[in-house]
């Protein structure tokens, strides 16, 4: 059945000869269909216009979309880089707050001493 199949293909697609005078027959109703295409009627003329300033709108939505977006971003990046900052600020300061704290006590174990 496959072969059948195949075999019907490549007949239907096997390539012919044009008939006598196509050529002549398509290149003589090319000028008609450029001229017909070119005359657009009336009423085509204003779907024509509000078609150009839909897309003219469409463009600077999409174009106003993207710098937001762009600014979104960098508001978010900016963000993260502060959140980054104040996590290591904080960190510092408990790092130095420590050290303070350790020198209070190495301080006040002198200082017990000599009272003693």
């Amino acid at each position: 059945m496959n072969q059948e199949m195949e075999q019907g293909l490549k007949e239907a697609l096997r390539r012919k000869p044009a008939p006598e005078g196509f050529a002549r027959r398509v290149m003589a109703r090319l000028p008609e269909q450029a001229a017909a295409a070119r005359e657009m009627p009336r009423t085509m003329r204003p779907r024509r216009a509000w078609l150009a300033v839909a897309l003219a709108a469409g463009l600077a939505l999409a174009a106003f979309g993207g710098v937001r977006y762009q600014q979104y971003r960098q508001g978010q990046e900016a963000k993260r880089q502060l959140l980054l900052a104040l996590r290591i600020t904080g960190e510092m300061l408990t790092l130095a707050q420590n050290q303070v704290a350790g020198l209070n006590d190495t301080a006040g174990v002198g200082e017990r001493r000599g009272d003693q």
